[in-house]
């Protein structure tokens, strides 16, 4: 079993240093030629809104009804348990990204929430963190990798746009994040390591994340789609904006939130 474990670690290891030399090389072979906050490059728009169509048929048929009814019937107090225990189960990969991103310290504060909230705070379904002053943070790959991803590339340059099937807005920067996460995720090396279904673990976490997340983001989304005359257009620059924000408060070290920062992330799922 030990051994299982150990293989599972090393493949994510292995998985996460090929991903970021793949980002690397994507980042680095456009910063010769950034384009900067000036326009988004979207080289295979094409597919990109095929895909978003898809991804928009979807949500109106199954995910924004559902949202709805989570968001109007569910009882507050149980959202934001569920909202906490998504949270405590991402702190493991926040605290990793604040290793690489030279902050062991506030790691060290992500590790103690995570055992915090997941012994005294029920496995997570109470932020007890919090009340004690734990302030809790978010970080991701993405984020590490355009924090140092080189003086000559902008934040707003991520390499090229694309269009996740079921997950929405992101780039080759923050795909390539979104795979080193996986690999690094103790909840998701775990299941493999002790041959767990995915179905009954991975799904219902992936579909709360999804119910919750659209929940909260309904208002920014439908705003947006209301007052833009190309929705896939103003998607795409807004989560490029907002992302952007995000990676230059890191590099400046700064507390500065976009505005769509402060309504929630524009993806579905982050």
């Amino acid at each position: 079993m030990i051994a299982s474990v150990t293989r599972s670690v090393a493949t994510g290891v292995r998985h996460s240093l090929a991903a970021m030399a793949v980002s690397a090389a994507l980042l680095g072979g456009c910063a010769s030629q950034d384009t900067g906050a000036a326009e988004v490059w979207d080289p295979i728009e094409t597919p990109n809104r095929f895909i978003f169509s898809i991804n928009r048929a979807i949500d109106i048929m199954a995910i924004r009804p559902i949202a709805v009814l989570y968001r109007d019937w569910v009882p507050e107090p149980a959202q934001k348990s569920v909202r906490n225990l998504l949270d405590n189960l991402g702190e493991p990969v926040t605290a990793i990204n604040e290793v690489f991103q030279g902050d062991p310290s506030r790691a060290g504060v992500t590790l103690a929430r995570f055992l915090v909230n997941s012994t005294l705070g029920l496995a997570g379904l109470f932020d007890v963190a919090s009340m004690m002053g734990m302030e809790r943070t978010k970080e991701d790959a993405g984020k590490t990798i355009g924090m140092w991803a080189g003086k000559g590339v902008e934040p707003e340059n991520g390499g090229f746009y694309l269009m996740l099937p079921l997950r929405g807005p992101s780039n080759a920067r923050d795909a390539t994040g979104l795979m080193i996460d996986y690999a690094i995720d103790p909840f998701q090396i775990l299941p493999i390591a002790f041959n767990w279904d995915w179905f009954y673990y991975s799904m219902p976490r992936y579909g709360l994340n999804v119910i919750d997340y659209r929940s909260r983001t309904m208002f920014a989304l439908d705003d947006l789609e209301k007052n833009s005359v190309d929705y896939y257009a103003a998607l795409r620059s807004a989560y490029t904006q907002n992302r952007a924000d995000l990676i230059r408060a890191k590099r400046e070290k700064t507390d500065t939130k976009s505005e769509l920062d402060r309504r929630d992330n524009l993806a579905l799922v982050r």
